[in-house]
């Protein structure tokens, strides 16, 4: 409990002081509505990719094989990062949502090991994935040797705090 108001504090803290991108308003699906970024971090997919690719860089630099991308982990971390901007929270499940293997399961993905990591407030592929890595738990997902592919999410809320969400998964 004492780590989990710690890395609340921690967000708070990043939220507070970091810039975050201007975002514009758009649609998605069901109605609900989430700011989508702007050229100042690049389009979703390159935003995505960069974070694919460091998280490589780090794998890679410890030992692992890359992880590929995967469409429907990708689908999975979009959608989940989506409800988290929209509800401005920062959940590994969000009320009322599936579990993060259900998730997984119905965007097409049969998993026999899946992991994920989310994160609040950090403007850049780098900034959060440099987070990510000093922090054990999230770290230990990146450098999990066992999984093979990954899926990114990123969206932005209407108060302009970008959501991150990383899903692994292995066949």
């Amino acid at each position: 409990m004492r780590k989990a108001i710690s890395l609340l504090a921690v967000l708070a803290a990043v939220l507070l002081a970091t810039p975050t991108p201007t975002a514009t308003s758009a649609p998605t699906e069901g109605g609900e509505r989430v700011d989508a970024p702007t050229d100042r971090v690049g389009t979703l997919e390159t935003i995505r990719q960069r974070v694919v690719t460091l998280t490589n860089n780090r794998r890679r630099a410890h030992g692992c094989n890359n992880l590929g991308r995967n469409a429907a982990l990708d689908e999975a971390a979009q959608t989940h990062t989506r409800k988290m901007a929209n509800r401005e929270t920062l959940s590994h499940q969000l009320s009322g949502e599936a579990s993060l293997g259900t998730r997984v399961r119905r965007a097409g993905y049969d998993w026999t090991l899946v992991g994920e990591n989310i994160a609040a407030g950090y403007p850049t592929p780098e900034e959060v994935v440099r987070a990510w890595m000093g922090s054990a738990g999230h770290r230990r997902n990146i450098l999990d040797c066992r999984y093979r592919h990954i899926g990114v999410g990123y969206a932005v809320s209407g108060r302009g705090t970008p959501y991150w969400t990383q899903v692994f998964g292995r066949r």
